[in-house]
């Protein structure tokens, strides 16, 4: 997962991060996956980003039972239709807050593997090619 660098032999690790973009007309999101790239000396500050946006999201996750544990303010339909949307909205069903904050949450778990498998790669290149150097220079 190295790949070379643009110009000046700049080190740069590459990785697929789950991503959304927008579908086919009216189709909405659909998940997707994009190819990045990070300096290796900075791999670590954007997985401890990373893990940070995901533990907020866990955070919001949590919260979210809150807006399914709602009761209906009054006794007349609309209140009790009213209430029964906000649960759906703030649920786990597709589409749902509590969904939404899963799925993301999904999302940079497998980015932030990603990420640490690539730089991990990365490290036992550079620790085999530092081996190598090292063997040569002793045949001399």
């Amino acid at each position: 997962m190295l790949d070379a660098g643009g110009g000046g032999g700049a080190k740069k690790i590459g990785f697929v991060a789950d991503t959304v973009a927008a579908g086919p007309a009216g189709a909405g999101l659909v998940a997707t996956r994009t190819r990045f790239s990070v300096d290796p000396e900075q791999a670590q500050k954007l997985i401890d980003g990373l893990l940070d946006a995901r533990d907020r999201l866990q955070e919001l996750y949590d919260q979210s039972h809150q807006l399914t544990g709602i009761s209906s303010p009054g006794k007349d339909p609309y209140s009790g239709f009213a209430t029964l949307a906000i649960h759906r909205a703030g649920g786990t069903e597709a589409g749902g807050y509590g969904w939404a904050n899963q799925e993301a949450y999904k999302a940079l778990d497998n980015t932030i593997k990603n990420i640490e498998a690539a730089l991990e790669t990365y490290k036992n290149q550079d620790r085999e090619s530092e081996d190598a150097f090292k063997r040569e220079g002793n045949q001399a």
